[in-house]
């Protein structure tokens, strides 16, 4: 591999987990601060994330590999993740930001 690729490929895997430790590692903070929720709440949310994780893998192997390229899907993905987490922010209660978060 090239030393250039090898260093694109770095930043973008630095920047992929950047921001997971920027906004999942504060989750609980925002949602006792900003929406007032609970630990039960807080938990939900935190569980919703495991789900995901499961499910995800074979809706896209399944679906989206068979009919787009991996950087595309990824692209969209990550684009599409971008707004819901721009959406979360601005929701004022818990179900709201749920319902969001679920589908991110």
């Amino acid at each position: 591999m090239k030393i250039s690729r090898f260093i694109q490929l770095s930043i973008v895997m630095f920047l992929e987990l950047f921001i997971w430790g920027g906004w999942f590692v504060t989750l609980g903070s925002f949602m006792g601060n900003n929406l007032k929720s609970y630990g039960a709440e807080t938990a939900m949310a935190f569980s919703t994330q495991s789900w995901g994780a499961i499910v995800a893998p074979f809706i896209i192997g399944l679906i989206a590999y068979r009919f787009f390229n991996a950087e595309r899907i990824l692209a969209i993905l990550h684009l599409i993740g971008a707004i819901l987490m721009y959406k979360m922010y601005q929701a004022t209660g818990f179900h709201s930001f749920i319902l969001i978060y679920q589908a991110i």
